[in-house]
């Protein structure tokens, strides 16, 4: 996560705080034993962001825009300012996401729905509830920084298929593939993600592949299933501090992290552990 000027730093974390609900919640019966998942090939550079055969995109280059309807798509277009969702069930797909030194996408209170697909997301993408993002590339601009690839305080998210990758943390950063603040009804779902990065200069470095910490509410009922978790420098490439149904299947890890184990898991119960192992097979015991 970026470390911010003062003022900036104020700004996101009273825009992450309203966006953040309370999530699925929990009653304190058990939960529901998790659905079957299938896996499937892990995405890479041609199998995400702009497909072959996306027109020319049409690059808007002033310094922001605003959404004007509910609904409303945008495909291959090169967004270069900063977009203002402020309206519900918006998509972008077939696009590159640029931005200004913060943002690409900047979603209002109440925006929902957002969803991003096929795209090649190089700027900040700050969303409310009922987010998806699929088939995405996740990447450093050239010459640029991105300490996360996803960051977000929301519910009903879904993630998968997106290839995260080529990171490059700014100066103080604690750089996260996936970085989860607070939400309920989260899924993590086949996705290759290296949290890897040039030497991070003052007093940064990597903090984890999927990193779950409740910063701005509690998580709940959170999905982790058939990715490729890569980090170097971190301890723990998957953190877990997340309350109600954790389920944790069919994931595999890199070998090369600085700490002793790849998983953490702070005030959790894992409800569902499976087949999660090393790139080499050898099986990693529930935490």
């Amino acid at each position: 996560m970026r470390t911010l000027p003062a003022g900036l730093a104020l700004g996101l974390s009273l825009a992450l705080a309203c966006q953040a609900s309370t999530g699925s919640g929990t009653s304190g019966s058990p939960p529901p034993p998790p659905a079957p998942v299938s896996c499937h090939a892990w995405p890479t550079p041609a199998t995400v962001g702009i497909p072959a055969g996306t027109p020319a995109l049409t690059v808007m280059d002033a310094e922001s825009y605003h959404t004007d309807h509910d609904g409303q798509v945008f495909d291959a277009v090169e967004l270069r300012g900063r977009l203002y969702v402020d309206h519900r069930n918006v998509t972008v797909r077939r696009s590159r996401l640029v931005g200004d030194v913060y943002y690409a996408i900047y979603s209002t209170d109440g925006a929902t729905g957002l969803t991003i697909e096929d795209s090649d997301v190089q700027g900040g993408v700050l969303f409310a509830d009922g987010f998806t993002g699929r088939r995405d590339h996740l990447h450093a601009r050239a010459g640029g920084s991105k300490d996360d690839g996803w960051i977000f305080a929301a519910s009903h998210v879904l993630l998968e298929d997106d290839l995260i990758d080529g990171l490059v943390g700014d100066d103080g950063a604690h750089l996260d593939g996936i970085q989860v603040m607070a939400g309920g009804d989260i899924v993590i779902r086949n996705n290759w993600i290296e949290a890897v990065s040039p030497p991070i200069p003052g007093g940064g470095g990597v903090n984890a592949a999927i990193f779950f910490g409740p910063d701005f509410g509690e998580i709940s009922d959170v999905t982790v299933d058939c990715n490729m978790l890569i980090e170097e420098d971190g301890y723990y490439p998957l953190r877990l501090d997340a309350r109600g149904a954790v389920v944790v299947r069919h994931n595999r890890w890199r070998r090369g992290f600085a700490g002793t184990s790849p998983v953490n898991a702070t005030d959790t119960v894992v409800t569902a552990w499976e087949d999660n192992a090393y790139e080499d097979g050898t099986p990693i015991p529930a935490p």
